[in-house]
């Protein structure tokens, strides 16, 4: 079972355990910038996707050098907002959907990056009279967590999926990673299904095109650290984030929230 939700960090696991220097059915690419890295990992079939315990698709890892002291996070933005018009098309409907706890600090990227999103919907809705054959359909919303609501999210994510009938739905959430350095400075973009909680043991049913009818992206920023990455030992208990999580938050949810509005 793999410590981390990053996909190029299994990769180097798998690799590392099975003293592979490649991996049949995965290919892996890395370009170098000033202030960050990117690292994009295609799974190309069944063997790759076993290899990782991942879905067939690609995985795309932003790893920033510190993010609280980027000099121009607009350069990041930039490379995300092209990755994400990439897996969309134009003119299609977007729901952006943000996971985890809004009172819990490290889980609650989501809320943050959904109060920043620019909604159209209820414009477009509302407006019928307006020339708005330049803007996108976009809505947001927080779905919460299962121990405040009762419900799952997943539950909540199909049950409104239905409603807003979106052609994507974006997923922001909080990952695991197994490197000190990534909490809180990387971000994972990919174009397969989400589960929520998935790195605990509470994980909802998976989100995905099944059970939505669209398109689903996921983008998530490492905000926990598994002991076992560090100790090497199999060990149930997690650490989190750095002591300026806060800023850390602040600096990941306008990143992600400016690459969104500006991608759609």
């Amino acid at each position: 079972m793999f410590n981390t939700d990053m996909a190029d960090e299994r990769v180097d696991e798998y690799k590392k355990v099975h003293n592979l220097t490649d991996v049949d059915g995965i290919k892996v690419e890395k370009k170098d910038y000033e202030d960050f890295s990117v690292v994009k990992v295609d799974v190309l079939n069944d063997n790759g996707a076993k290899s990782i315990d991942k879905e067939i698709g690609t995985y795309i890892t932003y790893e920033i050098n510190d993010v609280n002291y980027v000099d121009n996070i607009d350069k990041i933005c930039e490379s995300l907002t092209n990755e994400l018009n990439s897996f969309v098309n134009e003119k299609e409907s977007v729901m952006v959907v943000g996971l985890g706890n809004i009172y819990i600090t490290p889980d609650a990227l989501g809320s943050r990056v959904i109060k920043n999103i620019e909604v159209t919907r209820h414009i477009m809705k509302l407006s019928k009279d307006l020339d708005l054959d330049n803007i996108r359909e976009v809505s947001a919303f927080c779905p919460g967590v299962m121990g405040n609501t009762g419900i799952g999210s997943t539950e909540i994510v199909e049950a409104v999926s239905k409603i807003v009938n979106p052609n994507v739905i974006i997923v922001i959430d909080s990952l695991i990673t197994n490197s000190i350095h990534r909490v809180g400075n990387s971000i994972q973009l990919s174009n397969t299904g989400i589960s929520p909680g998935s790195g605990i043991t509470n994980a909802n049913r998976k989100i995905s095109k099944d059970s939505t009818g669209a398109q689903i992206i996921s983008i998530g920023v490492p905000m926990v650290l598994d002991i076992s990455g560090i100790l090497d030992e199999k060990i149930d208990n997690y650490i989190v984030t750095p002591k300026d999580v806060d800023d850390t938050l602040f600096t990941m949810s306008e990143i992600i929230s400016k690459s969104i509005n500006n991608a759609m």
